[in-house]
């Protein structure tokens, strides 16, 4: 599973910007100095730079509507779920546009996207869309594309400095936030938390920053209940901190936000993973354990499906910081999970599609996108599942509206 992406599996969650407004440009909080970082993927800059001056490739005029649009399309995998709904779904915009689009798949293979966006650039199609494998390669891919004339939109994982007009996905960060919030208020300020976490892999950014996320939710939310005097970006950092120890010492306590992390597991994220992980945390600390900390629905399932193995149901939650598949929703719905947020692969890959026919055909000005153009953070609990429930079961996700594109201006207002 090690050529799996920045993105991770499931990616998902977050605002249009996770931005706080308690820094300025002249007085930078040190959480922001840290960016980029991969555990703080989704963090956003109080104030963005502008890319307005940066050459993307964008065409200089109407496009001839006699000839179809052809778009290149490379995609990490379609070994699961989740991005097989993106391809769907930008499948059956592509056709409802009357675009044409070449869909390649890259197994995950960063030297494979290089190759095919390669093709796409001697094919001269008028957008490529790029599912980034490796965030260097994907930058230089990107640099390359443009070169040649061709704008570049990527999805899932933003990738690094490049003259892409944006990345669309939802924050992980941003999601993991809002979920360990949720936690925190669930338990109340007087009850000890003692957790455990299981995240796709170390080193990724999605895996690292919502669980980062989750942890930092906790200690905000925390510092709310018990009077702590945190700021937002005061608790991003404690948390970012207690995060890096986790990684290296493999727990980390906070007794002053009444919060222990006394264990982390790798899922891969998928089901069997989180089992599996969920099954070592579990032999060690099932006696102390008050919730598992999953980093998506699938490998947050596993962890369930553990749990209920050891005769635990009910003593030992999960909460998981993204996805919002139709399973998971059940699963909040019966209150067997805690909480999700919401990462649909459907809504990535019609949220690229949308934003490709707004710039072709509807004139709309894409030149000063961020780099990250993330989905609002939202999440699902009890109270609000019914909301997200989609009466369509065709849709394996939740119910949900594409949001309106922002440029960097309207973000730094």
């Amino acid at each position: 599973m090690t050529f799996l992406k920045s993105a991770s599996l499931m990616l998902c969650t977050a605002a249009l910007a996770f931005v706080t407004t308690t820094a300025t440009a002249a007085d930078k909080h040190e959480i922001y100095k840290l960016l980029p970082n991969s555990a703080l993927s989704g963090v956003i800059e109080p104030k963005l730079a502008d890319r307005s001056e940066m050459p993307k490739g964008l065409p200089t005029g109407p496009r001839d509507k006699s000839k179809k649009l052809v778009i290149g399309w490379t995609e990490i995998t379609l070994g699961n779920p989740w991005f097989v709904s993106v391809v769907d779904t930008a499948k059956a915009k592509a056709n409802e546009y009357g675009y044409e689009l070449d869909v390649q798949v890259a197994d995950g293979d960063p030297a494979k996207t290089s190759a095919q966006i390669d093709a796409f650039i001697a094919k001269k199609v008028d957008v490529i869309v790029m599912d980034p494998t490796d965030l260097a390669a994907a930058a230089a891919d990107a640099q390359r594309a443009v070169d040649a004339g061709i704008p570049v939109i990527a999805l899932g994982t933003v990738p690094d400095e490049s003259p892409i007009l944006t990345t669309v996905l939802f924050n992980p960060y941003g999601n993991g936030f809002e979920a360990g919030r949720y936690v925190a208020q669930h338990y109340g300020a007087d009850k000890q938390i003692t957790a455990a976490a299981i995240l796709g892999t170390v080193g990724n950014s999605t895996s690292e920053s919502r669980v980062n996320g989750m942890i930092t939710g906790i200690i905000y939310e925390r510092s709310q209940q018990l009077g702590l005097g945190l700021s937002k970006e005061d608790a991003m950092l404690a948390g970012f901190n207690k995060f890096l120890q986790l990684k290296t010492s493999g727990s980390f306590d906070y007794p002053e936000a009444k919060l222990s992390v006394v264990s982390m597991g790798v899922g891969l994220w998928t089901e069997e993973g989180g089992l599996d992980a969920a099954e070592d945390i579990l032999t060690a600390h099932s006696s102390k354990l008050d919730i598992i900390l999953a980093e998506n629905d699938f490998m947050g399932m596993g962890a369930l499906r553990a749990i209920d193995n050891q005769g635990l149901k009910g003593k030992i939650a999960v909460a998981s910081a993204a996805d919002g598949f139709r399973t998971a929703l059940e699963l909040v719905k019966s209150g067997d999970m805690l909480v999700t947020g919401l990462c649909s692969g459907s809504h990535t890959g019609e949220g690229v599609m949308t934003l490709i026919n707004q710039i072709f055909d509807k004139g709309f000005d894409a030149r000063n996108l961020p780099l990250g153009s993330y989905y609002p953070s939202q999440i699902v609990t009890e109270k609000n599942v019914d909301e997200y429930i989609d009466p369509d079961t065709s849709n394996p996700f939740f119910r949900y509206t594409v949001p309106q594109f922002k440029s960097i201006d309207d973000l730094n207002g």
